[in-house]
């Protein structure tokens, strides 16, 4: 099993490197929900939302990137949860967080419920209670620039990729309170690096429902055919690409091996002849 992991990881960075992907675009996805309805300039909803940002901003407490907080009194209360990417240090996850503030007020600005998806990290706020609470919905994602051109790459590509997020979304909802991360990587006919996040309020059970979900008819809706792409859910999100997106220093990037079937590996070794 470890010689064709190193085999096929051979192969593919020899002849499958004009397939890679670009890096996912930095863009900025956002829900500004309006079923909670609007809050009014210079009302008390909008003095505790600009609280709770400057409060975010400041908080000398990293928590493994991880904050969930309140501000106000019903039925100006506002609850917020933001979360950093698992693999970010300090002061790229602050950044981040400040960035995603601002553009949350640029582009929802009397919005009582809003979320927002970073790069490197999510923050999302709402009058109702959140905290604990499963949501899988609204969901966005963002896709890579590359597709799957090789038809016969694309079953040991999803197979490699249901295998990996598999493991990964077993390993983060099993984390405790703190953090719920995991990364990895595996081999099929590309290199697949991969990453899932829980917010850590979530209970074991409902972190795996929700990467369930992201990794399940979403994905292969809004990916498919991609080698690189990202599911945004307000609980959780995936994202995954041919080309180490992570910081392999702070990610602790797991080796998941997958065994491809006997006959696309001998495929392989004969496109090796042919090239």
């Amino acid at each position: 099993m470890g010689f064709s992991i190193l085999f096929l990881f051979l192969l593919s960075s020899a002849f499958h490197i004009n397939l890679s992907s670009s890096e996912v675009a930095d863009d900025f996805r956002k829900s500004c929900d309006t079923s909670n309805g609007n809050f009014t300039a210079n009302s008390t909803y909008e003095a505790n939302l600009n609280r709770l940002f400057s409060q975010l901003s400041s908080d000398q407490d990293f928590n493994h990137g991880f904050y969930n907080m309140s501000v106000g009194q019903s039925p100006d209360q506002v609850n917020a949860i933001a979360l950093c990417r698992g693999d970010q240090q300090e002061d790229v996850c602050r950044s981040c967080l400040n960035d995603t503030i601002y553009a949350l007020q640029q582009h929802c600005p009397y919005n009582k419920e809003a979320i927002g998806w970073s790069e490197l990290c999510t923050l999302r706020y709402s009058t109702r209670k959140i905290s604990g609470v499963l949501e899988t919905d609204p969901f966005t994602g963002m896709w890579g620039i590359g597709n799957r051109s090789a038809p016969r790459d694309d079953n040991d590509f999803d197979r490699a990729l249901s295998f990996l997020l598999k493991n990964l979304s077993v390993e983060a909802a099993a984390r405790g309170p703190l953090s719920k991360f995991a990364a990895g990587l595996t081999a099929s006919s590309q290199i697949i690096y991969a990453m899932v996040q829980c917010t850590p309020d979530l209970s074991q059970q409902s972190c795996s429902a929700c990467l369930a979900k992201a990794s399940g008819d979403r994905m292969k809706s809004y990916c498919y055919g991609r080698t690189a792409c990202r599911v945004l859910q307000p609980s959780c999100f995936l994202r995954y690409e041919n080309n180490l997106f992570l910081d392999d220093y702070t990610a602790n990037i797991t080796m998941v091996p997958f065994s491809p079937p006997a006959n696309l590996f001998r495929c392989s070794v004969t496109l090796q002849y042919i090239d």
